[in-house]
């Protein structure tokens, strides 16, 4: 049988209790170098690949989020029988966050969302192999919270708030983790990397998959402002969230961001154009 990995740092914490009967995962702890945490995360995995590389799904913890070994089982569960490849259990009303799109909506199963939250986040073995190289080289939270999902083939199916799930973030996200980020020459061109915080569809409780670019998008908005309206009082940022998505279902769906470059431009021989004057 497969075991799943949980992989937190040395000084993270356990998820609490034991896995659900049937769903064996592993806890492992990475000693990470100095540095930005992820590019940590991607050496130590790119230094022991056999540690990993057998695993079904791996998630990875920051130190500050706290989740239960129940809650475990049921989002590599969810991300198995779905076949998701980049998912994150939702957070609690009561944690800390960087994007409210992460926030626990009870009306889904789960969301395809276009912002994650790299504190908690699960990747099927594949996933994480291909996005390895992005964790070392762009390792900034803000950065990879927008360029996981953008980067998947689909982009309105790439990555996945598991609501079904819930963890807690017991600590402040960073400034720069809540700052507009940076972004380096290639990627400050448009695309859906620079979009507002989306989700563009979800498997409702009752089992039918809505989206916002279909003829389910109402059903859609209506079971994402509801959902959100039993964690605020005050209506004014559920009737901003309606807004902003029915706007954005008008227009075109996003596509897939590629950071691979363009192929070069051949140039002519002067050669061939010296001989085209010549027989003019």
């Amino acid at each position: 049988m497969t075991l799943d990995l949980v992989l937190t740092a040395a000084s993270g914490r356990a998820p609490a209790g034991e896995p659900l009967p049937g769903t064996p995962w592993q806890h492992r702890t990475l000693n990470l170098a100095e540095g930005p945490r992820w590019r940590g995360i991607a050496q130590a995995l790119l230094a022991e690949p056999a540690a990993w590389q057998d695993a079904g799904f791996v998630l990875v913890l920051a130190d500050e989020v706290e989740i239960g070994a129940t809650a475990v089982s049921e989002l590599f569960r969810v991300m198995r029988t779905c076949g998701l490849r980049i998912a994150q259990p939702s957070l609690a009303w009561r944690s800390h966050f960087a994007d409210p799109t992460t926030l626990h909506n009870p009306c889904f199963v789960f969301r395809h969302v276009n912002r994650v939250d790299t504190a908690a986040i699960a990747f099927s073995t594949d996933a994480l192999r291909e996005c390895l190289g992005l964790l070392r080289e762009v390792p900034e939270p803000a950065l990879l919270a927008r360029l996981l999902p953008a980067l998947q083939e689909d982009p309105l199916r790439g990555a996945v708030v598991v609501d079904g799930v819930q963890a807690e973030r017991l600590a402040p996200a960073a400034p720069d983790e809540l700052a507009d980020p940076a972004w380096p020459a290639p990627l400050q061109v448009g695309g859906p990397h620079l979009e507002s915080a989306f989700t563009w569809g979800g498997l409702g409780l009752r089992g039918r998959y809505l989206a916002l670019f279909d003829d389910t998008r109402d059903e859609l908005l209506g079971s994402l402002t509801a959902g959100y309206a039993c964690a605020v009082q005050d209506p004014q940022p559920i009737g901003e969230v309606f807004l902003q998505h029915f706007a954005r279902s008008l227009e075109p769906a996003p596509k897939a961001l590629s950071l691979a470059p363009p192929p070069p431009r051949l140039r002519r021989s002067p050669i061939l154009d010296h001989r085209a004057r010549e027989n003019a």
